[in-house]
C-alpha cells in the first residue's frame, strides 16, 4: 500500500504530462516545418479580426506557405551566423519594438467601431474626395490553377523577379505569355471586381483574388483619372479604413503625448 502511496506523484506527473500532449494536439497546426509548427491561433494573430474575416481560402494558404519559406530562410540564416551580427541585432530590436508598438495601438482600437451613421457622415463631407479616388487602373495578372503555387510565386517576385517574366513562367492563361498585361480596368466594367481588389493598393503591391476554380495574383502600375462611379454602397470598405486610419493615428499621438510627459527625451541630431 505505502508503495502506491509513492507512486501516486509519479503517476500524477504522467497523467498531467499526457494532458498536456494531447492538448497541444488539439490544436489545430497549420503549417509545419520538421519539429516547428504554426498553429491556427499563432496564425490569426497576425492579423485583425476583420481582416481575417476578409481573408479568402487562397490567400490563407499563400500566407501559410510564406510562413514556411520564411522559416527555412531564418534557419538558413541562423546556420550562417546572421543572428549574432550586430547590425542584424539592431535590426531585430526595432523590428521587436515596432511589432509592441503596434500590437499596444491594436489593443486601444480593438473595441472601435464604424456605426452606419458615421460611414454615411464621412461619405457626405469628403464625397469630392472619393470621386477623385475612383481611377482606373492599368494591370497585370498571373492566373495559377494550382493555388499551391501561390506563395512560390509571390516570394520569387518579392526577391527580384520581374512581375512580367513570372507571368511568363508560371501563368496558365494564355495572357501570360505576353507579361499577364490585361490593359485598363474600371470600376463599372466588366472586370469590376478586379477593380475593387486593386484599388487600395500602392502601385505594384501584391494581391490575390479567386477566379474559375483557380486564383489571380495582380497589381496595378500604373493609374489614370476615370468616369466610374460606384456610390455609398461600394466605397463602405474604403470609408471604413480611413476612418480607422484616422482614429489610428488620432490614438498614436495620444499616447506618444502622454508618455513622453512622463519620460526624460531628448535628441542629439
Amino acid at each position: 500500500m505505502k508503495h502506491i502511496f509513492r507512486l501516486l506523484p509519479i503517476l500524477l506527473l504522467i497523467v498531467l504530462l499526457a494532458g498536456c500532449s494531447l492538448f497541444k494536439q488539439e490544436k489545430e497546426i497549420v503549417a509545419q516545418v520538421d519539429d516547428e509548427v504554426l498553429t491556427l491561433e499563432e496564425f490569426k494573430s497576425n492579423f485583425t479580426e476583420s481582416e481575417w474575416k476578409n481573408l479568402s481560402q487562397e490567400q490563407k494558404k499563400a500566407y501559410a506557405e510564406e510562413w514556411v519559406n520564411l522559416v527555412l530562410l531564418a534557419r538558413e540564416a541562423d546556420k550562417a551566423g546572421l543572428k549574432d551580427d550586430k547590425l542584424i541585432k539592431n535590426r531585430l530590436k526595432y523590428a521587436e519594438r515596432k511589432v509592441l508598438g503596434n500590437a499596444l495601438i491594436s489593443v486601444r482600437l480593438a473595441s472601435e467601431k464604424v456605426s452606419e451613421e458615421e460611414l454615411f457622415n464621412y461619405y457626405r463631407v469628403h464625397q469630392a474626395d472619393f470621386g477623385n479616388a475612383l481611377k482606373n487602373y492599368r494591370v497585370q495578372r498571373i492566373y495559377l490553377t494550382d493555388t499551391g503555387l501561390v506563395g512560390k510565386v509571390r516570394m520569387d517576385i518579392q526577391n527580384g523577379m520581374k512581375f512580367e517574366d513570372a507571368a511568363k513562367v508560371y501563368s496558365q492563361e494564355q495572357l501570360g505569355q505576353t507579361g499577364g498585361y490585361m490593359g485598363v480596368v474600371t470600376p463599372d466594367g466588366a472586370d469590376s471586381t478586379i477593380w475593387q481588389a486593386v484599388h487600395n493598393l500602392q502601385p505594384n503591391e501584391l494581391t490575390t483574388l479567386p477566379r474559375g476554380g483557380g486564383i489571380l495574383i495582380l497589381k496595378y502600375y500604373a493609374a489614370e483619372e476615370g468616369t466610374g462611379e460606384t456610390g455609398f454602397e461600394g466605397l463602405k470598405d474604403e470609408i471604413t479604413r480611413r476612418i480607422l486610419e484616422e482614429r489610428r493615428r488620432q490614438v498614436y499621438d495620444d499616447l506618444i503625448r502622454e508618455l513622453k510627459s512622463g519620460a526624460d527625451v531628448y535628441l542629439t541630431i
